[in-house]
């Protein structure tokens, strides 16, 4: 190996080279786990003397070394799996509330998605409802729009309501888990979905669930 005498603007000497060039220093092999050291960040923080081609002695240069490292903090890996993760279980949240669910109906189970403007429609035809409507126009996914009844419209209503506050909750207790955990691995061990919710979240989730039903039931009622 070969080094380039000239120390760069860090303190530290550049990489070294494998070819001879002019200006360049025999550097011995025994003196590379003192310029690559494994315990540290960056390499080539070191003191050399030679004899003009040959490297001599070699031995690491703390000071320039913690100089550096002061002006280069590394990075928060940790912190950036977390913004990662948040985005992630943000955007699959999204994606289950706009996917839709499920609603008995009397043509049998029939699919309703949840786009803004699904969402919308929606609350039109349950306030028609409300108003006293006993039918309206309404359509499942992939179905000819058709009559629904007020039962139906209600019916859809109190599912889609569940839907979003299912996932809203979930979304929730998954983004207060990322940001308390302690290590990459943690982070990146949570995925959408309340299994394997830590113990507190998981009973504190099944309590605000659990509580909303109630009130939906008496609201209903």
């Amino acid at each position: 190996m070969y080094l380039n005498p000239k120390v760069s603007e860090n303190g530290s000497y550049p990489a070294l080279q494998s070819l001879p060039a002019d200006g360049l220093l025999l550097f011995p092999d025994k003196f590379l786990p003192v310029f690559y050291p494994e315990d540290k960040r960056a390499a080539g923080f070191v003191t050399i003397t030679d004899d003009r081609t040959t490297v001599t002695s070699c031995a690491w240069n703390e000071e320039a070394y913690q100089k550096w490292c002061s002006e280069n903090p590394e990075p928060d890996y940790l912190a950036e799996a977390k913004a990662n993760k948040e985005a992630e279980i943000s955007s699959s949240c999204n994606a289950a509330i706009v996917a839709g669910m499920d609603v008995e109906t009397t043509q049998g189970t029939e699919h309703f998605s949840l786009q803004e403007t699904d969402q919308i429609n929606l609350t039109t035809a349950y306030n028609a409802v409300l108003s006293g409507a006993s039918q309206y126009p309404y359509h499942a996914d992939g179905q000819l729009c058709r009559m629904f009844t007020a039962e139906e419209i209600t019916a859809i209503s109190n599912a889609s309501i569940a839907h979003k506050l299912y996932h809203t909750t979930l979304c929730n207790h998954l983004l207060t888990w990322v940001r308390r955990a302690e290590t990459d691995l943690e982070v990146e061990s949570i995925t959408y979905t309340a299994e394997g919710l830590p113990e507190d979240l998981a009973a504190n989730m099944a309590q605000v669930l659990a509580a909303a039903t109630s009130v939906s039931e008496e609201v209903s009622a």
